[in-house]
């Protein structure tokens, strides 16, 4: 599928085993992405640090290094120097920039506790933008993004794609989709859902809202393919009624409703085929060569 009005990002095998590949790699579906449109937000975020549980760390902390040093307990200048210490340990998050409104974008990454999705979020975030992740966690974690929680430009929303979420957006990067196959395959027709009715959702938020919005989809819609390397222009050589076919038939339905929204509506799109992708944060039971190992 070729449109010389809509950017199709073919990637070649690539396996990603560091942090350094990792940004790289995210560097790259951000720059399909970039825009002049740039609006501000007013949103506040709701998600907290849980203080209570700050609390108890500095304590813990401070008993530890009163036995180690033995000052005085009484010393309370002492004891306030260490709260600013361990508050600055347990609160303080990587160095992001500081945009001027007009430039501060409001981006919605769908999937964002996940692998890749959460190594995007991380680039969003340190460029400066206001980032809202939506995922339903069925293999993404929170984990992934727990540095960033209570940040003021940082909103994590537990929210299945298959169903309408209403927020204000810029932009849009739809990574949500269990990628392995033991996980595409435990619900084979809720993968299907995520990738039709998941991305109809979004495209018709895209649409609304005027956003410009980027799909990773994947080298399975080349199927079991005949042609090595994969050019853009291959069409695939795909098993519909395969064990593989409800990721496979899903994402090729994708590509096909964004190459629709963009033509019939002039939503602005772009595609990212990713092939294997491996590196930190990958689900340890992803069922892939690297994790198994």
């Amino acid at each position: 599928m070729k449109s010389k009005k809509m950017n199709h990002f073919i990637g070649r095998n690539f396996h990603i085993f560091l942090t350094g590949a990792i940004s790289a790699f995210v560097s790259v579906m951000v720059t399909l992405l970039v825009t002049s449109k740039m609006t501000t937000n007013g949103n506040t975020n709701q998600n907290i640090y849980d203080l209570d549980q700050i609390n108890l760390m500095i304590e813990r902390e401070v008993n530890r290094r009163n036995r180690a040093q033995e000052f005085d307990a009484g010393d309370q200048r002492i004891i306030s120097k260490f709260d600013s210490e361990i508050y600055s340990k347990f609160t303080k998050y990587p160095k992001t920039a500081s945009l001027p409104d007009s430039e501060r974008k409001r981006i919605l990454v769908t999937g964002g506790a996940g692998f890749v999705g959460s190594h995007l979020v991380d680039r969003l975030m340190i460029q400066g933008h206001e980032v809202t992740v939506v995922d339903n966690m069925f293999t993404g974690r929170k984990k992934n993004v727990q540095h960033w929680i209570g940040h003021p430009n940082f909103q994590l929303i537990v929210h299945d794609v298959v169903e309408p979420i209403l927020i204000e957006v810029d932009q849009i990067y739809h990574l949500a989709c269990p990628a392995s196959p033991p996980h595409y395959q435990y619900n084979p027709i809720k993968t299907i859902k995520t990738s039709t009715q998941g991305t109809l959702n979004l495209l018709g938020l895209a649409k609304r809202t005027k956003a410009r919005m980027l799909l990773t989809s994947t080298s399975e819609v080349y199927g079991d393919p005949e042609e090595h390397p994969q050019k853009e222009s291959y069409w695939g050589n795909v098993n519909q009624l395969g064990p593989r076919a409800c990721y496979d038939e899903g994402k090729r339905v994708a590509e096909t409703m964004m190459y629709a929204y963009h033509t019939q509506s002039g939503t602005e799109v772009r595609v990212a085929r990713i092939f294997n992708t491996f590196g930190p944060r990958m689900h340890p039971n992803d069922g892939r060569v690297v994790s198994n190992f």
